[in-house]
């Protein structure tokens, strides 16, 4: 027996496909020099870590969370930058120069909000190897950068040479069992520069092996 309830569901799924589509297709990397204040408040913030915690999760092990770095924290995490380049340096010749110097703490200044992402490697568990909680990490920073895109803002997620110093993991007081990954800057985007995107058919094939292959 048809029924309108049964087209107006069938409307409903089709319209959240769309929209659902939509917001994917659209959605783009915004570079952290490009994001401007206003950034998210709190609310739009908490819904945005929210969306993150959608992410699937093998046996519900939360294997990631995130820092926020306050405004107040900026020039510290300039210093921290400054200190992880002369590490570099200490061991590679020429030193580094005054440019060097300006352009890495700069970085730490970029965009209204800035997290950073770490995977945990605890607990353990053999079902779940690390390269799993690092696909339920990506997972969910893919959802927390459609969220931002959903509330009107432009997001990124930036990494580098300093997020993987063991200067870096003191300073942020990381466990043994956690590594940094990447920096997420969110803000109101100044400037939309789309990069070429593949298709389908770019990364989809089809096996073609079989039993005993």
């Amino acid at each position: 027996m048809h029924s309108d309830l049964d087209d107006d569901a069938g409307e409903t799924d089709a319209d959240l496909a769309g929209l659902v589509l939509a917001l994917i297709g659209s959605r783009h990397s915004v570079a952290p020099k490009r994001l401007l204040s206003p950034g998210p408040d709190a609310a739009q913030l908490q819904q945005m870590v929210d969306a993150a915690a959608c992410a699937p999760d093998h046996r519900g092990l939360r294997p990631w969370r995130l820092i926020r770095i306050a405004d107040h924290q900026r020039g510290a995490l300039a210093d921290l930058f400054e200190a992880c380049l002369r590490d570099r340096a200490a061991d590679h010749a020429p030193p580094v120069s005054d440019t060097d110097v300006a352009k890495s703490r700069e970085k730490a200044h970029r965009a209204p909000v800035l997290l950073l992402a770490v995977l945990k490697a605890a607990p353990d568990d053999p079902e779940v190897p690390i390269i799993e909680r690092a696909v339920t990490l990506g997972a969910a920073l893919m959802n927390l950068l459609l969220a931002a895109h959903g509330l009107g803002f432009g997001a990124m997620l930036t990494s580098g040479r300093a997020v993987r110093s063991a200067r870096f993991a003191r300073a942020l007081a990381l466990a043994d069992d956690e590594q940094a990954v990447c920096f997420v800057s969110i803000g109101t985007a100044s400037q939309a520069r789309r990069s070429a995107r593949g298709g389908a058919a770019d990364y989809l094939t089809e096996w073609s092996g079989g039993p005993g292959t």
